[in-house]
């Protein structure tokens, strides 16, 4: 048991998370989660927190009902995939992105929002069908479907941050 604590403890501390680049998120700063309950399986590489699941990294803020962290073998145990299931919420200053899924690929650097995804920053909103965020390279695509639209609204005037 103190083995696999140990092991948790060194996965997340390498846990870099950002909901988008420019927000200067500081990804050398420990990570702190809390859960009603934790499964972690050290033979399959994957922790599995559920309940009321709390995640945080200096101003990011990760809400959901469960998180699976998948972290490749070796010795430095890089995460693979980090997975936030039921009602989303990521926060980092005035920006919030909600939706019922949330994929985080650390080794591409890529979050997928599913499941209702909505962005809003201040009075602006942009949603659809799935918001994926290229965080090394400051971009994201928004899709739409037959079903979902894409639907954006821009405050002009209005200051970033």
């Amino acid at each position: 048991m103190r083995i696999l604590f140990v092991t948790l403890l060194m996965f997340i501390a390498s846990w870099s998370y950002a909901v988008e680049p420019e927000m200067n998120h500081d990804s050398s700063q420990p990570v702190k989660i809390t859960s009603e309950q934790l499964e972690a399986d050290d033979q399959s590489g994957v922790f599995v927190f559920k309940g009321d699941v709390q995640a945080q990294q200096g101003e990011v803020f990760i809400y959901a009902q469960t998180m699976t962290v998948s972290y490749l073998k070796g010795e430095k145990r890089q995460i693979e995939t980090v997975i936030a299931e039921g009602d989303v919420r990521i926060v980092q200053l005035n920006r919030i992105a909600t939706g019922g899924k949330a994929i985080f690929y650390h080794q591409e650097g890529r979050i997928v929002l599913s499941d209702l995804p909505r962005v809003v920053e201040g009075d602006n909103t942009v949603e659809g069908e799935r918001i994926v965020v290229y965080l090394n390279d400051n971009r994201s695509i928004v899709e739409g479907s037959s079903k979902r639209r894409v639907k954006a609204v821009f405050i002009p005037g209005e200051e970033t941050k």
